[in-house]
């Protein structure tokens, strides 16, 4: 039988795969389109873009025929683009219920009213249609509560979406990953499995998060004075163990970070950080408490410009001021890309003479919530899938996951990147045609900063930018006014005798014209402007011309 009349199904990747963040892919078949997950990423430079979310052209194009969003869990990765999801395609929104109550928190953010979206709790070991598709969430341990794989009956087969995952076997939730239910699963048939690659090149994912919680607990017991806890305000596994050791060591937890503010509501509000009402005191309140007996969480691990974090290493945060002798522990990752800016806060703390602990020195302070190889191996190995395709990394993680897939018996195993979709028949898996995706950049505001734009601000930000206004006489022979401004270029910027210095070789440039058009006037004083700065400052700066004539 022909591939083309067999069930087919498609796998569309929109965000996630060559790249970290942003996951969000969708599985089509003639009857349905289920997307799972919806998640934003960091900028890649700084230019005023607060998130980039993936370009979701080709849903709306296919926004009739969607039947719905699955969440596999609450980390802005996954869930982070859902208001932007949501203003393009209607569709009901399945997930965890921390997914869903962090979900209605973003949608409060964008002024997208609760009542106006349907969402639909969906917890570990249920079951439920999704158009033509049925959906299993499968509990799986990692760095936030309520993660889950998904067990998907599809036109195809079963597929299994990983999520993510690791083994740890007591997470402080005390809920590890559901071993039997896929090692039944697996036994039951996996036509296709999706596993996250994130960890692929670390052979064994050290430690494990209540290994965390113990080398917390020593280095905090140990501080003489004040003790600030770094850390992903999504991790309630973390704060379900920051909380005991509090108590323990006698300290009041105080949070600096809105982030932070908000993950702990949230999971108090559905049971699942059971703190004591008075284990939290407001950042007002710790100029009146002894410095050995205060705990501050703040975020801000990235060192992002505004955080808690940046704040106090720069010495600029109105609450708390760090001095010498006070202990500050990184308990988180270092996100590539955010070396040098992480790495310079570092460099100011220890210059306030603080007791800094990071991984580097003390590597039990951290663990990763991913899967390392030997459990995404460990994966493959339950599951037994007919065919494997690497999810959630670079190109350079998928390929490798990929090969480890093989090397278990994987028969079939395919590498893809976002906008190439992946076609399963009973002929097997293959590429197929891709489809329009992409990022879409949001400036701080809210507004989408378009390529074009964006291409401005990076050109202003790396060349510097000259304006030069002239106004001339009613005939256009004289020049009644001239102006040059500088900003951000050398020996132009603020140097008002460079800057005229450039306004008499425009000046020059226009004596031979007469009474040229306004637009002949403004090509050649351009072309005056720019060899005047180049000879000046050996740039090519941004340029900006107004030519005004008198009426």
């Amino acid at each position: 039988m022909p591939a083309a009349s067999s069930p087919r199904l498609r796998f569309v990747p929109l965000g996630g795969l060559g790249e970290i963040g942003a996951n969000c892919f969708a599985l089509e078949q003639d009857d349905g389109i289920l997307v799972v997950d919806c998640g934003t990423s960091f900028p890649q430079n700084d230019i005023g873009i607060d998130v980039v979310h993936p370009d979701f052209r080709w849903l709306e194009q296919n926004r009739h025929r969607i039947s719905g969003l699955v969440l596999t869990h609450a980390h802005e990765d996954h869930i982070g683009a859902v208001p932007y999801f949501l203003r393009a395609i209607e569709a009901p929104i399945w997930g965890p219920a921390h997914a869903l109550e962090l979900v209605k928190h973003r949608l409060a953010e964008h002024d997208i009213r609760e009542h106006e979206v349907d969402l639909r709790p969906a917890p570990s070991g249920t079951r439920y249609a999704v158009g033509p598709f049925t959906v299993e969430p499968v509990r799986v341990a990692h760095s936030i509560v309520e993660a889950s794989a998904l067990c998907i009956d599809t036109c195809a087969g079963t597929v299994v979406h990983t999520g993510d995952f690791n083994l740890d076997p007591e997470p402080p939730d005390g809920e590890p990953t559901d071993v039997e239910r896929l090692k039944a699963i697996g036994e039951r048939g996996v036509r296709l499995l999706f596993s996250d690659s994130t960890n692929i090149d670390v052979p064994e994912r050290p430690g494990s998060e209540r290994a965390v919680g113990e080398t917390l607990h020593r280095l905090i017991a140990e501080a003489p004075k004040c003790v600030v806890v770094a850390m992903f305000a999504s991790n309630v596994q973390r704060l379900l163990m920051v909380g005991k050791i509090a108590q323990a060591t006698g300290r009041k937890i105080c949070l600096l970070g809105r982030s932070l503010g908000v993950h702990v509501d949230v999971a108090r509000r559905i049971g699942r950080l059971d703190w004591p009402s008075n284990l939290v005191i407001g950042a007002e309140h710790l100029e009146n408490q002894r410095r050995d007996k205060v705990l501050v969480l703040a975020g801000g691990t990235q060192g992002e410009g505004v955080s808690a974090m940046r704040r106090l290493a720069s010495q600029t945060h109105q609450q708390l001021r760090l001095e010498a002798g006070d202990t500050v522990i990184h308990s988180a990752r270092v996100i590539p890309g955010n070396e040098r800016v992480v790495h310079d806060m570092f460099c100011d703390l220890l210059r306030q003479g603080v007791r800094l602990h990071t991984r580097h020195s003390d590597p039990g302070v951290h663990t990763s919530g991913h899967a390392g190889r030997s459990e995404q191996a460990q994966m493959i190995e339950w599951l037994r899938p007919r065919a494997f395709v690497p999810v959630h990394g670079t190109l350079h993680h998928l390929r490798r996951h990929a090969e480890l897939a093989r090397s278990l018996g994987v028969p079939e195993t395919l590498v893809v990147e976002n906008g190439t979709p992946v076609a399963v028949d009973a002929d097997g898996i293959r590429r197929d045609a891709a489809v329009v995706h992409g990022k879409v950049n949001i400036a701080y505001g809210g507004e989408v900063l378009e390529p074009e734009t964006a291409k401005r601000r990076a050109d202003l930000g790396r060349y510097g930018v000259v304006v030069v206004s002239l106004v001339l006489s009613s005939n256009r022979r004289v020049v009644l006014a001239s102006k040059v401004e500088a900003r951000g270029v050398p020996t132009l910027d603020e140097q008002p005798g460079a800057c005229r210095s450039v306004e008499r070789e425009i000046r020059s440039s226009l004596e031979h014209l007469g009474g040229a058009s306004l637009e002949l006037v403004e090509t050649e004083v351009r072309r005056a402007a720019r060899r005047a700065i180049l000879e000046s400052t050996g740039l090519r700066p941004v340029l900006f011309v107004h030519v005004l004539s008198e009426q």
